[in-house]
């Protein structure tokens, strides 16, 4: 199989070249001449290169690099700085920004196929990644570890383990499994990303059902607690209607008799070095066997936290146990199970938009879509009820010179909004992601205008963007 490369380069004359220079060496190659198309390439599909021009813009505040990197499939992906002589003093800070390599503009093919053979094989001696998730394994979960150590870092590390996955697995069979495991994955870096945990954070996998993160310990409670919350609000429907209904599966033993087990859940046992510490990873993962044998006599998921600074009496008294409460829990139902229940689309369709949601990180809705089992106003008919806020749709939209230039059209693509009309001192805006606050403050500070946010469908946005391309230049 064709290894894949993505080049994001403004600069024509240098993306035709490498371009060419690749595809001649039977390089499967993918272009983007925009921050966000890179983004969303690198979202959907795994790839073993990337090159970067200098002159591509930031997304976020970071750097394009930085931003891949803090991708669950960019997480371990060789990065290539494509520069002009004149921004050498740049390139010492290039490993700082993301950037595992360089070229200097011009280069020679020779130049260009030495970088790119050396840098992808030095990602899989160095990867060793869980061939399942893609994340790192256990090898570079501990060079993590030790250089935080070695740093003199203060940092936690959470063990995450999935509670009665044998027994989905015995019950469902190893395929609906594997896919538990990579959505989990995708799960618990998502929850990185938005505890705000940063890209000093680490996610790793340990094998099987186990993972383990590393971050800041001001940022450990709210990671787990978004975990437990994501956990339980989706991974049930992974389970058929009937044992869901039941909130237990049952399976044979080893000698063939009957046994009921509770559904999956999540436990996240966390030891930081804030009150002790500790010499290298396997002192940690001592103190964190204990943590997580008592995690496992309590039902349901949880979070604790070992707090020890000197000997107690009682493992008990050193551990502050962060359950949230049912009320406390987001209790929407996932769109997939809404769409179920009422008859649209079947649990094999549901099963399918699932499998290609992990593979893809398209969205359930956007994927039940392309699979024509439902429209684009059924999906946002039913996102409107479950995020409360109103739906609109874009077709057939245009958007007015007056609109236009209210944002940037860097802005209307990285953060996938789209200004719909203005009354008196209020704006209504499109967006893809209808709760993300820190882009309405945004909007808000740039116009003026107080926003009233309207869902609008990721497929329609990409395609509005396609019809208006020229008025947004």
């Amino acid at each position: 199989m064709a290894q894949k490369v993505l080049i994001a380069e403004k600069d024509s004359a240098t993306l035709t070249l490498v371009e060419t220079r690749l595809r001649a060496r039977d390089y499967d190659v993918f272009l983007a001449t925009h921050s966000d198309e890179a983004i969303r390439l690198v979202q959907k599909m795994r790839f073993d290169l990337v090159l970067i021009g200098s002159c591509m813009e930031s997304v976020e505040g970071m750097d394009l690099a930085q931003k891949i990197k803090r991708s669950l499939t960019g997480l371990s992906i060789p990065i290539i700085l494509l520069a002009d002589e004149d921004e050498l003093r740049e390139l010492v800070l290039s490993q700082d920004r993301g950037f595992d390599d360089f070229l200097i503009k011009p280069f020679d093919a020779f130049s260009l196929q030495l970088r790119v053979t050396m840098n992808l094989a030095r990602a899989r001696e160095r990867l060793q990644a869980n061939p399942l998730t893609h994340l790192p394994g256990n090898m570079a979960i501990e060079e993590n570890i030790q250089r935080r150590l070695d740093r003199n870092e203060l940092f936690s590390v959470c063990y995450i383990d999935i509670n009665h996955f044998k027994s989905f697995n015995d019950r469902y069979g190893f395929e609906r499994g594997d896919n538990v495991l990579r959505h989990v994955a995708q799960l618990i870096a998502k929850c990185l990303d938005v505890s705000g945990a940063g890209p000093t954070s680490f996610l790793g996998h340990i094998g099987g059902d186990d993972f383990i993160a590393a971050l800041d310990p001001d940022h450990e409670a709210q990671f787990a607690q978004q975990c437990l919350q994501e956990f339980d609000r989706i991974i049930p429907t992974y389970y058929d209607e009937g044992d869901r209904r039941q909130r237990v599966v049952t399976v044979k033993n080893r000698n063939g008799v009957p046994v009921s087990f509770p559904l999956m859940s999540l436990s996240i046992a966390a030891i930081t070095n804030q009150y002790q510490s500790y010499r290298n990873l396997a002192e940690i993962a001592r103190d964190a066997v204990e943590v997580k044998q008592y995690l496992k006599t309590q039902p349901g998921s949880h979070y604790l936290r070992d707090r020890r600074a000197k000997p107690v009496k009682s493992l008990e008294e050193s551990l502050e146990v962060l359950s949230p409460t049912q009320e406390k829990r987001n209790t929407t139902k996932p769109l997939g199970q809404m769409l179920l229940e009422v008859g649209l689309i079947t649990e094999e369709e549901l099963s399918q938009a699932v499998r290609r949601h992990v593979e893809t990180g398209e969205r359930i809705g956007q994927v039940l879509i392309r699979m024509n089992v439902v429209t684009s106003a059924d999906v946002g008919r039913f996102l409107e009820e479950k995020l409360s806020v109103g739906y609109v749709s874009l077709t057939g939209h245009i958007l007015s010179e007056d609109l236009a230039r209210i944002l940037t059209e860097e802005f209307i693509r990285t953060h996938e909004v789209i200004p719909l009309s203005i009354t008196e001192d209020t704006l209504e805006l499109a967006m893809v992601d209808p709760v993300d606050q820190d882009t309405i403050r945004s909007v808000e500070e740039i116009s003026g205008l107080r926003v009233i946010p309207k869902f609008v469908l990721e497929n329609e946005f990409e395609e509005f963007l396609e019809r208006n391309h020229l008025r947004l230049i």
